[in-house]
């Protein structure tokens, strides 16, 4: 099945928004950011695309920080901290 135009849109807001922010969001951060430009994004849209980045090697999963997967957009070599 191939994506329609309304999927692509959604895959390339998801991917530009990760692109962009240096916040190392989770799935449910990105959701919220884009949903008032989306309306009719849903959490299980971005989850899926995720997936998907991550697979292509679009972007990076900085394993789980407090339980939440976060997400990087940037995938040239770099270090992250987590504070405790």
């Amino acid at each position: 099945m191939e994506a329609t135009t309304k999927q692509f849109r959604k895959r390339n807001a998801i991917l530009a928004y990760l692109r962009q922010t240096h916040e190392h969001p989770s799935a449910e951060m990105v959701f919220n950011h884009l949903k008032p430009e989306i309306p009719d994004l849903s959490l299980g849209t971005v989850y899926r695309n995720l997936a998907i980045f991550k697979e292509r090697g679009e972007i990076i999963s900085l394993g789980a920080v407090n339980g939440v997967e976060r997400f990087d957009g940037n995938t040239n070599p770099h270090v992250h901290f987590v504070c405790t």
